[in-house]
């Protein structure tokens, strides 16, 4: 597990430059208005885990319709992942979906990233379909939900 404080908090301007480090290490490739839009548009639902002062990861949701959340980009440092990050980012959206009045949240996972599916199955997501050509690569995303 993980040595020292994890700490989730609201996203803040600050935090661009080590989100932007983050999402070039996995191979993100997001354009960077993303994370501002997402700053400005959903506040309450752009996360960033910290510990002893440095942003190890980062989730970006947001309410998709009255009654559901969605999953945007979830991403944890590479030094940081397997160590319960993504988990507790995962579960402190879920718990913002709920109190915004959301009753279920989606996500889309690469269909060869086994890995985060796994989670997103431990977490009590379940495929309910899939996007074939959905990521820039041709890629195709298995799309999930879990009720809250």
């Amino acid at each position: 597990m993980l040595g020292g404080h994890l700490v989730i908090r609201r996203f803040l301007p600050g935090d661009m430059a080590p989100a932007l480090d983050i999402d070039a290490d996995v191979y993100g490739g997001y354009d960077p208005s993303i994370f501002i839009t997402f700053y400005e548009y959903h506040p309450s639902t752009t996360l960033v885990a910290e510990l002893q002062g440095a942003v190890v990861g980062f989730l970006l949701g947001f309410k998709h319709t009255a009654l559901e959340g969605r999953i945007f980009w979830l991403a944890v440092s590479p030094g940081h992942q397997n160590r319960g990050v993504a988990t507790r980012l995962l579960l402190e959206e879920l718990k913002i979906f709920r109190q915004m009045g959301a009753v279920s949240a989606t996500l889309e996972v690469r269909i060869g990233n086994k890995k985060a599916q796994s989670l997103y199955s431990a977490l009590g997501f379940e495929i309910v379909g899939i996007c074939p050509c959905y990521y820039s690569n041709g890629e195709a995303a298995i799309v999930m939900k879990r009720r809250l």
